[in-house]
C-alpha cells in the first residue's frame, strides 16, 4: 500500500468534495436497492479485450513512496505465462561507527531476510536455493529505478543456502550468550575468506556512510535454477529489523563482536524482474487483434489488460448514477491451479500519457480506508476481490468492481474509452489471472449501469 503515496489521498479528498456537490450522482454503497429500481438500467454493452506487454515498472525512488514493500526474489515457470525471473539488488548500511572491525577475524557473515508472506507464490513444499552476489556498481540514491535495470555484480557467488521455504515458522538463532527465536526470516551463510577486505580498511569506511557504500556497493540476491524446474517466488521484508548483513567476529584484541547491517529507504533497493512469453497462450494474446476466449493480467512486471466500452452513446442525454463491471476468471487448459492461483485484488486504471494511474473509483476507496484494501468497507465502496462463483474444475471466480466515475468520464468524453486492469500493487504482487472473454456464453464481462435520461 505503501504505492498509493498518501498525497493521493489529499488529492481525492479535494474531489470527493468537489463531486459531493453535482447531483444526481449516487456512488456505491450509497446508492440504495429501492433508488435503483426508479432508474434506466442498460448491461449489454458491447466489450472488447486487449492484453499487451508492460515494458516496466518503478522499483526504487529517493522518496519513500516510490519503494517497494515487498520484494520478490524467485523463478516460476508458468505453463500460461511463460517464464518469470525476479531478483534483489539491495544496499545494506552501515547502524553506527563500525571501526572495530579493523584488523578482526570473522567468524561468519550471514545475510537474513525477513519473509513477507504477501510475495509467496507457486510451490513452497520443494527445496529451493538462493545465491547471494557482491556488487561492484555503486547506484545513484537520487535516480529512479525500474525493473529492466540491472546492475553490476561479482560473478563469483558470495554465499548460497538450499532450503524448503518456511514464510511462517520462527527461527531459533543460538550466539555464544543465549538461544533467539526471531520472526520467521531466510538465513544466507556467506564466504567469509571473499569479505576478508572488510577488516582492511581505512578508518573513514567504517565511520561515513557515502565512503563504505563505494567500498561495498551491496549485495544481489537471486534463485539458483540450474535445471529450468524451480517454481517458487517468495517475498521479503527488506526494511524489517530482521533483515541485514550481520557479521560476527573477533576484535583485534580477541573478543568476540557482531555489527548488522541493514536495509533501509535511505538505501538503494531495487527489483530485477524479467518476463518470457514464448510459446505460450500468453503469448499468443500480445496481438492488436482483440481476445475473445481469454484476456490475462500479472504482476511483478507482467502482462496488463485493457477494455474498450461500446455503446455508451445510446444512453442518449443522461447522467450515470452508478456503474458496476463483473469480471469472470478461470484455469485454461493444462493451467496448474494449486501453484498459480488469481490474483486476490485487482483494480481498474487509465493511461495518463505513458503512465498507468489508478480510477477515481480506486482512488475514492482507498482514501476512505486510509490506503488499506484489505477491508469489507474497501470491497463494499470498490470492489475487486476474488470471489468464487463455481467449484469446478475448472474453479470460476468473479471480481466486481464499481467504475461509476470512470465511465462517467468516457461517457462524457473527458477520458480515453480504455479501462486497464491489473493486481492492486502490481510491482509487490507476484501473482496472476487468467480472466474470462467476452465469446463466453457464461461468463463474459459485464458492465451494467444505472441513468437517469434528462
Amino acid at each position: 500500500m505503501a504505492i498509493y503515496t498518501r498525497l493521493l489521498f489529499v488529492l481525492s479528498f479535494i474531489i470527493i468534495l468537489l463531486a459531493s456537490c453535482t447531483k444526481p450522482v449516487l456512488v456505491g454503497s450509497d446508492f440504495l436497492d429501492d433508488e435503483k429500481a426508479d432508474l434506466l438500467y442498460k448491461d449489454d454493452f458491447t466489450l472488447t479485450t486487449y492484453t499487451e506487454k508492460t515494458d516496466s515498472v518503478l522499483v526504487y525512488g529517493p522518496l519513500v513512496s516510490q519503494q517497494l514493500v515487498t520484494y520478490l526474489c524467485g523463478e516460476l515457470n508458468d505453463p500460461i505465462f511463460g517464464k518469470t525471473i525476479a531478483e534483489i539488488y539491495a544496499q545494506p548500511f552501515l547502524t553506527s561507527i563500525a571501526t572495530e572491525l579493523f584488523g578482526a577475524t570473522l567468524d561468519s557473515v550471514i545475510v537474513e531476510l525477513r519473509y513477507d508472506t504477501i510475495g509467496s507464490y507457486g510451490a513452497l513444499n520443494e527445496a529451493i536455493t538462493m545465491e547471494v552476489y557482491r556488487m561492484i556498481e555503486n547506484p545513484d540514491f537520487d535516480q529512479e529505478v525500474y525493473s529492466n535495470q540491472r546492475f553490476m555484480v561479482n560473478p563469483e557467488v558470495l554465499g548460497s543456502r538450499t532450503f524448503f521455504p518456511e514464510p511462517k515458522d520462527s527461527v531459533t538463532v543460538y550466539t555464544p550468550d543465549d538461544t533467539l527465536l526471531i520472526a520467521p526470516h531466510v538465513r544466507i551463510p556467506l564466504n567469509t575468506a571473499l569479505l576478508s577486505d572488510l577488516t582492511t580498511q581505512d578508518s573513514i569506511v567504517y565511520t561515513n556512510q557515502d565512503s563504505f557504500l563505494n567500498f561495498f556497493s551491496g549485495l544481489n540476491i537471486k534463485m539458483s535454477d540450474a535445471n529450468g524446474t524451480t517454481n517458487t517466488m517468495l517475498g521479503f521484508n527488506l526494511v524489517n529489523s530482521v533483515s541485514g548483513m550481520h557479521i560476527y567476529f573477533k576484535n583485534a584484541n580477541g573478543t568476540d563482536e557482531d555489527i548488522k547491517l541493514i536495509f533501509m529507504p535511505g538505501s538503494v533497493k531495487t527489483v530485477y524482474m524479467e518476463h518470457d512469453y514464448t510459446g505460450t497462450l500468453v503469448g499468443s494474446s500480445l496481438s492488436p487483434e482483440p481476445e475473445n476466449d481469454y484476456w490475462f493480467i500479472q504482476g511483478l512486471s507482467g502482462v496488463t489488460s485493457k477494455m474498450q466500452v461500446d455503446g455508451l452513446s445510446d444512453l442518449g442525454t443522461a447522467i450515470i448514477n452508478e456503474a458496476e463491471l463483473e469480471i469472470y476468471c478461470t484455469f485454461p487448459d493444462g493451467d496448474e491451479p494449486e501453484l498459480f492461483p488469481p490474483c486476490q485484488y485487482i483494480l481498474t486504471q487509465y493511461k495518463d500519457v505513458d503512465t498507468l494511474k489508478n480510477s477515481l473509483d480506486v482512488i475514492i476507496a482507498l482514501f476512505r480506508e486510509s490506503g488499506n484494501y484489505h477491508t469489507p468497507a474497501y470491497e463494499l465502496l470498490y470492489g475487486g476481490v476474488l470471489n468464487k462463483v463455481e467449484d469446478g474444475p475448472p474453479a470460476v471466480y468473479k471480481y466486481t468492481m464499481k467504475v461509476t466515475s470512470q465511465v462517467k468520464d468516457i461517457f462524457k468524453g473527458k477520458q480515453e474509452n480504455i479501462i486497464y486492469f491489473n493486481p492492486i500493487d502490481k510491482s509487490n504482487m507476484p501473482c496472476r489471472t487468467v480472466m474470462i472473454g467476452p465469446g463466453d456464453p457464461l461468463y463474459a464481462p459485464r458492465l451494467k449501469v444505472y441513468y437517469t435520461a434528462l
